[in-house]
């Protein structure tokens, strides 16, 4: 199989569902994703929204990153600028780097759109770190959103309903998401 983000993708869920002994039509029904879609992304087929990503995961108690990620290959590793795996919607992100330790810490370089993104909770002890690079952002719990600038951080409970959206233009961020 070739290594594009659609086969890594299709592999990773494939392997997640068998893993927690879920058939198709079970993660279909506790992700919210339609059996059909799901079938065709573990086919490699299709073009994933960040929200359906986002759905599989969760159900899947997995982090986003163990659906888009690539293995390690060595122990020094580059990132380079406009490469890595990237999602894309209302929200665009790369993600840079996964830091395992006593807590798995996914590091993502975002692109926040005008266009509001509002995110249902992650699973339980899920946190969010941002720091915002350019722009001004509307971001945080929905009960409780800050308004930020470029310099500014933000960290929130990322387990309950949360929102994003830049204001008066794009605006992009460094995002931290702590899994427990």
């Amino acid at each position: 199989m070739n290594d594009t983000p659609a086969s890594r993708i299709a592999a990773n869920i494939r392997i997640l569902r068998e893993s927690r002994g879920l058939s198709v039509v079970a993660l279909a029904e506790r992700s919210g994703v339609g059996r059909a879609t799901l079938t065709n992304l573990e086919a490699g087929r299709g073009n994933p929204t960040i929200d359906t990503l986002y759905a599989l995961a969760d159900a899947l108690g997995a982090a986003l990153g163990d659906l888009i990620g690539e293995p390690a290959r060595t122990r020094v590793e580059v990132v380079r600028a406009g490469h890595g795996t990237r999602v894309e919607g209302a929200v665009s992100a790369r993600l840079l780097d996964r830091v395992r330790g006593q807590r798995l810490a996914e590091l993502y370089e975002v692109e926040f759109a005008t266009t509001a993104r509002h995110a249902d909770p992650h699973p339980a002890g899920v946190t969010e770190s941002l720091l915002v690079v350019a722009g001004r952002l509307r971001v945080g719990p929905v009960a409780e959103p800050a308004e930020l600038g470029p310099g500014d951080f933000i960290r929130f409970p990322g387990d309950v309903p949360h929102v994003y959206q830049a204001i008066g233009g794009p605006a992009h961020g460094v995002l931290v998401m702590a899994h427990p």
